[in-house]
């Protein structure tokens, strides 16, 4: 019961100071109090100084807490020889209450005496020096390292927009390092960084100033997109240069709302695309890329549709039969005929024919036959650009 009581007592140590001198219940103000009650302020700890009283047993340390309103003691010091004590882990720039009281080998506590003070500020804020783009999607930041030398690093900050917080993105270590690259940003879009430096044991700065800095924006939209329709095995695009554009991207797709896919990159303001087949439909777009590496934005491009020339069209052949010879007679039904190329097979036996090649300019051709033979004529369209039609007309003779 001796024990619980003394505990008790201990505890109820709450009113006794150095400024009233009023008595804590169950204290007896006949014990000696501590002389010179004094504290020391550190960022994140207390230094408690007083004068020893080498004929008690000790002492009790409490420190009032706002919050609760209330005492509560934070230490037990069982050697009146002490003389010091430290509270740690506190926080920077706030006030602190602190009494103690001595105790006698019974454990009853003298009066209490009353001291207070408040915490040393957190460090300076970091200088930022320099601040900007590096290329696309990339920004540099530069500051000055700290001037207390027991920062050991620094926490790189960026405000989210989306969530209206500050994130850390990045750390820097030892307290010379400070340089920072931030990369995979999206251009022409500001950013909000700041710095807090931290000591080695934990001590936060004040932020930084809020860094401000653009990435490199986008250039414009690439205009006046064209895509030529008759070209042989080929399609020329063709587009308005854009300023201070050092190069243009060709995409490509085989839909007007499919995925489209790099083709090429070129610093003139034209693309020939050599599919080398007939026919063949593409659709493209084109973007600008700027000096910076930032490229105009893909899916606002304008689309437009190319194809290379189809073949000629399968000619129309009529056809002038006498004893021993064959008159064709041509049209051409697209007017894209610059000749037509005969092939003539002669038939010599069971699947056994004699093939013989004719190509003529002009818009009839006469060959000679023998009336008891037969024969297959394949007469082709041949263009300009020397493309054959795919099909040809066929005209049998004989048999």
């Amino acid at each position: 019961m001796k024990k619980y009581l003394l505990l008790a007592i201990s505890l109820l140590l709450m009113t006794g100071c150095a400024i009233n001198n009023k008595p804590a219940p169950k204290s007896n103000p006949n014990l000696p109090t501590v002389k010179n009650f004094k504290a020391y302020p550190d960022r994140n700890a207390m230094a408690l100084f007083w004068d020893p009283v080498k004929n008690m047993s000790g002492y009790y340390i409490q420190r009032y807490s706002p919050k609760t309103k209330k005492w509560t003691q934070i230490a037990t010091i069982n050697d009146p020889y002490k003389s010091i004590y430290v509270d740690k882990k506190l926080k920077p720039n706030t006030i602190y209450k602190y009494r103690i009281a001595t105790f006698d080998k019974n454990q009853v506590p003298s009066l209490a005496v009353e001291t207070s003070q408040k915490t040393l500020p957190p460090l300076s804020a970091v200088i930022p020096v320099e601040s900007k783009p590096l290329e696309k999607g990339m920004i540099k930041i530069i500051f000055r390292p700290h001037q207390n030398e027991r920062v050991e690093e620094y926490k790189i900050q960026r405000f989210n927009d989306s969530k209206a917080k500050w994130e850390t993105i990045g750390t820097l270590s030892p307290r010379l390092n400070v340089e920072f690259i931030d990369r995979g940003l999206k251009d022409g879009k500001i950013y909000k960084y700041r710095i807090i430096a931290i000591s080695f044991d934990g001590i936060k700065s004040y932020p930084s100033k809020t860094i401000v800095v653009s990435t490199y924006p986008k250039p414009p939209v690439v205009l006046n997109l064209k895509a030529s329709v008759d070209l042989p095995k080929k399609i020329k695009i063709t587009w308005s240069p854009v300023p201070n554009a050092v190069a243009y991207k060709i995409y490509y797709s085989t839909s007007a709302q499919g995925a489209f896919s790099l083709l090429a990159k070129t610093q003139n303001t034209y693309y020939i695309d050599n599919i080398g087949k007939d026919g063949v439909k593409r659709f493209y777009k084109v973007t600008a890329v700027s000096k910076y590496g930032t490229e105009s934005l893909l899916n606002e491009s304008p689309v437009v549709m190319g194809m290379t020339l189809p073949a000629p069209a399968k000619p129309i052949v009529s056809t002038n039969i006498t004893a021993n010879q064959v008159e064709f007679i041509f049209t051409s039904p697209d007017n894209r005929a610059a000749k037509y190329l005969i092939i003539k097979k002669e038939k010599e036996g069971f699947l056994k024919y004699k093939t013989t090649k004719y190509v003529t300019s002009k818009n009839s051709f006469i060959d000679t036959i023998n009336p008891k033979k037969e024969y297959e004529y394949e007469i082709y369209e041949v263009d300009k650009y020397g493309l054959i039609s795919k099909k040809p007309a066929i005209v049998e003779i004989g048999g």
